[in-house]
């Protein structure tokens, strides 16, 4: 057993370690990556620009989006979901000004194609960029690139701009008034408060009810007296917390919201960070601060009055650290992965307002305390419950860090297994069958205690079929993407071979020679959804359903179009859809946002003279010459010549639906 720590220069541990991070971490580390081009102009984003000069040699361009009614564009941060808005600069004579900023927040929700939660932008939003001029002219032009989407589609699109500056003041636009200005952040603060309340529940402060209370009680049997003790106790406790969250903020740089969500190095921290807050719960050390803090709080507590209301909440915040570091950690490392400069300080307020309002409540009305369970074992057992927890949620960085590296270590199964594990090990640990260093015998199981028991079981069992492909949608949020699953019996190609998903594809793919004509160009890194055999490339596609004399499928696809991917999950797990596509049809899977570049003999030239380099580039300027819209997913019919047989369908979430427009 490790002795217990203290720590000589730690206000609070999650504080100074995220500051620390904060402060190392380069603004530029999340470059942004390729862009689409050759799309065209769509009619769901509306861009207008302009220019305003802002000081000697300095303008400030803006760039604004009127997104259509029903619409949204995905926020700027690099995520393993959907395609990012992008800014690309490039001309001559000047030096960019920090990074483009919008007017606004982003929204967020839960993405259902990509199991994460997205940020996104609707309605109008202006983003504006500051630049300075190095020479007495400057051009000022480049490229953004967005995905635009609504329920039924996703449509990667483009818009080209250009400035030319020359020291005049060009005409600007002027600023739309924005809304939705600040992201809601009433499930932030209840959370926060909720930890508050949960805190008051662990060793180090629940012992310390009756002792407060009694000294707000102490001198004076007025009720106005009373009340105003305490209420000063709640505000020097929220008070002191909220400090906390005003430093975090304060050293927060919102560029590096992007790097906190998706760059190795700041989630593999988290990961450990999280770590040493469990192993801390479990009991394997202790980190106190120096008791010296507490003797000095103490002392001035004794000196009475309302100030020592205020001195007194020091000494519980002192002494309670070695309980609520976890929590106030837990809470600033996820306030200030979003980049909201106000998000650490509402956190931390919402903290200090729900640990300190039971000693309120309880100094309006002190015969609540003969109601209160006796201090015992039982707040330890709280403290091993929440490190399980912790556990569990910790391996979500790690799979963002994963990813970031492009490893593939972390996959789903092995994380589910071990979700498992701990969900077995919590409900045995609530039953008495497993005990830690800490722990009190249990003589009996309480009523309370075996209901979470039989929960954590029960969730132990609804994972189960996650270990062979199964979707686990309640939970998939925190589970790395279905298509790290490495052991997958949902495909109807599944052998139990123990194979990643890509791996599967690509090999179904390469075997169907009854099917197909040959291996497809590309499998080795794109894929058709499980046990759909098909090409990627659309002369390849042809010439095999002249072969074999069938009609052809064009699936326009993409990596970060969340309806495909949700059209995977609901109609193309249907053995029927499957079944009637290998045999009637040739499927040509067209990726229009794949960036592999081509060598220069496949490149393609528009009729505007825009080379066309990447798969994704020249399969997207295909779909929109050809059949006039660029939304994704998209399905066409045709003829061995291409040549459409039928309407083209977008998302539908019924196998009956598209099994009725494909046989029509």
């Amino acid at each position: 057993m490790i002795k217990r720590l203290s720590l000589l220069h730690l206000p609070l541990l999650g504080s100074v370690l995220l500051s620390a991070l904060l402060s190392f971490l380069p603004a530029g580390v999340a470059d942004a990556q390729g862009m689409l081009f050759g799309a065209p102009q769509d009619a769901t984003v509306r861009w207008t620009f302009g220019s305003a000069k802002t000081g000697d040699s300095e303008y400030e361009l803006s760039f604004k989006a009127d997104i259509a009614q029903n619409y949204y564009v995905y926020g700027m941060e690099k995520t393993e979901g959907p395609l990012p808005l992008e800014f690309s600069f490039e001309g001559t004579g000047y030096e960019l000004s920090g990074e483009p900023e919008a007017d606004k927040k982003t929204g967020e929700k839960f993405d259902e194609g990509f199991s994460i939660n997205v940020k996104y932008y609707s309605g109008s939003v202006t983003f504006k960029q500051k630049v300075k001029l190095a020479a007495e002219t400057a051009t000022v032009k480049g490229t953004i690139s967005y995905q635009s989407c609504s329920a039924e589609q996703c449509i990667p699109g483009s818009a080209d701009f250009s400035f030319d500056l020359k020291g005049g003041k060009p005409a600007a636009i002027p600023a739309t008034a924005a809304t939705d200005k600040a992201p809601s952040f009433a499930g932030f603060f209840v959370l926060a408060f909720l930890m508050g309340l949960l805190g008051v529940l662990t060793p180090c402060v629940f012992p310390m009810i009756p002792m407060t209370v009694s000294f707000f009680m102490s001198g004076s049997d007025r009720k106005t007296v009373i009340v105003t003790k305490s209420l000063i106790f709640e505000f020097s406790v929220t008070l002191i917390y909220t400090l906390v969250g005003l430093i975090v903020a304060l050293t927060q740089n919102p560029a590096l919201a992007s790097v906190l969500s998706t760059h190795w190095i700041p989630n593999l921290m988290f990961f450990a960070l999280f770590v040493v807050f469990a192993l801390w719960f479990f009991g394997l050390f202790e980190i106190t601060l120096p008791s010296s803090l507490a003797n000095k709080a103490d002392r001035r507590v004794d000196k009475g009055g309302y100030l020592a209301s205020f001195f007194l909440a020091i000494t519980l915040a002192v002494v309670s650290f070695s309980c609520t570091g976890p929590f106030v950690g837990t809470l600033l490392v996820e306030s200030t992965r979003d980049g909201f400069a106000l998000k650490p300080i509402l956190g931390m307020f919402g903290f200090g307002l729900g640990l300190g309002s039971p000693f309120v409540v309880f100094s309006f009305m002190p015969s609540l305390m003969k109601k209160l369970p006796k201090s015992g074992g039982w707040l330890n057992s709280v403290k091993v419950v929440f490190a399980f927890v912790i556990s569990a949620l910790s391996v979500k960085f790690l799979d963002i860090a994963d990813n970031s590296l492009g490893l593939g270590l972390v996959t789903r199964d092995a994380v589910i297994a071990l979700w498992m594990s701990l969900a077995i090990l919590l409900g045995l640990y609530l039953l008495g069958k497993l005990q830690l260093a800490h722990d009190s015998s249990l003589k009996h199981v309480s009523v309370f205690r075996l209901v979470l028991a039989v929960a954590s079981f029960a969730f132990a069992f609804y994972l189960l079929p996650g270990l062979f492909g199964a979707p686990l949608s309640s939970v998939s949020a925190f589970l790395p993407a279905q298509e790290k699953q490495v052991f997958d019996l949902t495909s109807p190609n599944a052998s139990g071979s123990f194979h990643s998903a890509r791996q599967q594809t690509a090999a179904a793919t390469s075997m169907n020679t009854d099917i197909l004509c040959g291996v497809p160009k590309y499998s080795d890194f794109l894929t058709l959804p499980k046990g759909i055999s098909g090409y990627f490339d659309l002369k390849e596609g042809l010439a095999c359903a002249k072969a074999k004399n069938k009609p052809v499928l064009l699936d326009f696809k993409g990596h970060s179009c969340s309806n495909c991917k949700k059209m995977e999950k609901s109609v193309f797990i249907d053995k029927r859809v499957i079944s009637i596509l290998n045999e009637k049809f040739i499927v040509i899977g067209l990726y229009t946002d794949d960036k592999t570049v081509l060598p220069e003999s496949e490149h393609v030239k528009t009729d505007k003279g825009k080379i066309l380099k990447t798969v994704g580039e020249i399969n997207l300027h295909y779909q929109a010459e050809t059949f006039g819209l660029s939304a994704q997913p998209y399905f066409v019919i045709t003829d061995a010549d291409g040549v459409p047989k039928s309407k083209g369908l977008g998302y539908v979430s019924d196998p009956d639906k598209f099994l009725e427009w494909v046989m029509q």
